[in-house]
């Protein structure tokens, strides 16, 4: 199977992949091959000043990193916008500047083979097997400027995350506040969640199908396998049974919630070890607006997750 079939990718079955367009491209490391690098810097510093957070690449790192850039040169009618080497993956802002002849998954296959070779020259491994990278990637389309800017930045600043979740697990238990769909609300745990541009809220109907229920489910999977958010009240049984399978395949999750923190509020054991691990935020209303999960309770609470994945909200 080509890499660009494989099960867990999230190939658009009405894009034109032969089309001029730009793609986020992740690619993953295998669990036996060692670290591309290491966070290093200080987490309190801001993203982009003098000693912030960044990776410093192993020699792998290194191989990987001279190969992403020279992937423009080899093959013109690609151009790199953006990249980072991280520990355990690799992120690659990637445009096709005109109409090309062959699936954008052999430009990123040669890359990895590329590296695969170099790497094994490098170590002495044997290189009849790859051993850098995963069998597949993910890609998400880009369409438009804001979007653009949203990868830019969450691509920038992804060793900053690493650096926080590793050196300040204090960061995830703080309050903060929110403005969301005219309301205030409040924030506990991993605020950054909010800055990942993958967001995908999570709504199962009551006349859903368990077709329809298996689909939604997968989506929701294949977002994990692309570094995706679940956002969602998780009210119902089949949108609990989502946020399960969700955190046992270690995504992340943004749960909404109608009753408002007390002044003393932990969570409990099993969400306050997620919120410790950077893989949860519950948001909550300032006010209380229904106790009652009724239908006009479940109508804000959605509201509000809704405007969370549409960027529609503002931390204060």
């Amino acid at each position: 199977m080509d890499d660009f079939e494989h099960k867990y990718t999230r190939r658009s079955r009405s894009h034109d992949y032969y089309a001029p367009a730009t793609y986020h491209i992740i690619l993953k490391k295998r669990e036996e091959c060692e670290p591309f690098g290491s966070v290093a810097g200080d987490p309190r510093c801001r993203p982009g000043s003098p000693g912030c957070a960044r990776i410093d690449r192993s020699p792998l790192g290194k191989i990987i990193h001279r190969e992403v850039y020279e992937l423009q040169r080899r093959y013109p009618k690609l151009q790199i916008y953006q990249y980072m080497v991280m520990p355990d993956h690799v992120h690659i802002l990637l445009r096709v500047k005109v109409r090309i002849t062959t699936h954008p998954g052999h430009y990123i296959k040669s890359l990895k083979d590329t590296v695969n070779a170099k790497w094994c020259l490098f170590s002495g491994i044997p290189s009849d097997v790859p051993v850098v990278f995963k069998g597949n990637y993910t890609d998400r389309i880009i369409y438009n400027d804001r979007d653009l800017d949203m990868i830019f930045r969450y691509i920038r600043e992804n060793p900053h995350r690493l650096a926080v979740r590793k050196m300040c697990p204090e960061f995830f238990r703080r309050m903060r506040r929110l403005w969301i769909e005219y309301r205030e609300w409040e924030a506990y745990g991993n605020v950054f969640l909010l800055r990942n541009p993958f967001k995908e809220q999570v709504v199962v109907h009551r006349k859903d199908s368990e077709a329809d229920f298996d689909c939604n489910m997968g989506a929701c999977l294949e977002n994990v396998e692309d570094g995706g958010v679940s956002v969602s009240p998780f009210i119902s049984p089949r949108e609990k049974r989502i946020r399960s399978a969700v955190e046992e395949k270690g995504g992340r999750v943004i749960l909404i919630t109608n009753e408002p923190f007390g002044t003393r509020y932990k969570p409990a054991e099993h969400d306050f070890r997620l919120c410790e691990e950077g893989r949860l935020l519950i948001i909550a209303p300032v006010e209380p607006f229904g106790i009652e999960l009724d239908r006009a309770t479940c109508l804000k609470m959605n509201g509000a997750a809704k405007a969370i994945c549409d960027e529609k909200f503002e931390i204060r």
